[in-house]
């Protein structure tokens, strides 16, 4: 895939869980020390004029996939429920997003962390490599997670795991826009 201005870029778009931005050094905190955040900052893109209607997990993580508010994606509060069977709810059904847009034009979509939106077994809104949490926490060591509908047990430390998921991604898929 192309555009007018070449090949089309890589979009890697890195979201910590409830991080404001007091607790990164990019955003001015003199008292921490966040050099690979500083360093992503200053290389790619940092948003310094962004916020989000909701300061929990699911609303917030819904605002940033769809564009919308809490009152036109439904989801108003941290997802409790509906995330494995019985009873998998997949909250953002029918809400357009942003990574359904980029699979449309040709990206490779890929999901290594934590979806916490509902059904954590299934893909959703255009990502094809899923690896995610099955209920958006746990363990920080041995957390089991889901990889394209199963359970998968994994063993270390949870954000080595995603990371190395994350890195093998990215690697797979160096030969198209990701």
């Amino acid at each position: 895939m192309a555009t007018d201005r070449g090949p089309a870029p890589n979009i890697v778009f890195i979201l910590s869980d409830d991080q404001g931005p007091w607790a990164a050094g990019c955003y001015g905190n003199e008292e921490i020390r966040t050099p690979n955040i500083d360093r992503m900052a200053a290389e790619g893109v940092a948003f310094d004029r962004f916020f989000c209607t909701s300061p929990v997990c699911s609303p917030a993580r819904a605002s940033l996939a769809s564009g919308t508010i809490p009152s036109h994606h439904g989801v108003h509060d941290w997802i409790r429920d509906g995330n494995m069977p019985p009873g998998e709810i997949a909250y953002l059904d029918g809400v357009r997003c942003l990574t359904d847009a980029l699979a449309e034009s040709g990206w490779v979509c890929g999901l290594s962390g934590k979806w916490h939106l509902g059904d954590s077994l299934h893909a959703q809104h255009g990502y094809s490599h899923w690896f995610c949490h099955r209920s958006g926490s746990g363990s920080y060591i041995d957390q089991p997670m889901i990889r394209s509908g199963r359970v998968e047990p994994t063993s270390g430390y949870v954000t080595d795991v995603i990371t190395d998921d994350a890195l093998a991604f990215i690697e797979g898929n160096r030969e198209r826009p990701f």
